[in-house]
């Protein structure tokens, strides 16, 4: 599969060629999203022009229906030096000076990045797998402390069943003592009544 290419000129903009290649040579071989950012914080007022051009050259990459414009990169940028306008300003005892207006010829080349697709698609499965590999420890993890778990409830369980049946002995023997310390009560109460 053969990467696609696409292109975006502007021809006679109002600003020096020099100038320009400046903020040409910063986004020269980045990717597409990193150049916009790079134009985007960039104090010059050739960037803001450069920003509206690489956009235009990705959405020519667009309608030449690349995948994923994201993996666009700037393959090349030229700046050209245009005519140069000339202006006149009068000054003292009649003279002249010129002022020239330069302009220049840009070009912004965007080419999908085989390499980096691929890069992103091992990229992508790597980090699925890993994801699994944590998730099976973690579930492998859960499952020893659930049978810890399991294990300490179970014991917690039969020492509560050991006390209920330790409570429960002990409660008949409580209530025969009772009953016979009643009867004995009963008993003295009536020799008592006998006796009188």
């Amino acid at each position: 599969m053969e990467a696609i290419e696409a292109k975006a000129t502007l021809r006679f903009g109002r600003i020096s060629a020099r100038k320009t290649r400046l903020v040409a040579d910063l986004i020269r071989g980045k990717g597409v999203e990193d150049a916009k950012k790079i134009l985007r914080f960039t104090d010059k007022r050739s960037a803001t022009v450069m920003l509206k051009l690489l956009n235009s050259a990705v959405a020519n990459a667009e309608v030449k229906n690349v995948e994923d414009p994201e993996i666009l990169n700037v393959a090349k940028v030229w700046v050209d030096a245009g005519p140069v306008h000339k202006r006149q300003r009068h000054r003292a005892r009649g003279r002249v000076n010129v002022i020239r207006r330069p302009t220049s010829h840009i070009t912004i080349v965007v080419k999908e990045d085989i390499e980096a697709k691929e890069r992103e698609a091992a990229r992508l499965q790597a980090l699925e797998a890993k994801r699994a590999k944590k998730k099976a420890a973690k579930k492998k993890a859960a499952g020893g402390k659930k049978k810890a778990e399991t294990k300490a409830t179970e014991t917690k369980k039969a020492d509560k069943a050991d006390d209920k049946d330790v409570k429960a002995k002990a409660k008949p023997a409580a209530k025969k003592k009772d009953t016979a310390e009643k009867a004995k009560k009963v008993k003295k109460s009536t020799d008592e009544g006998d006796k009188k």
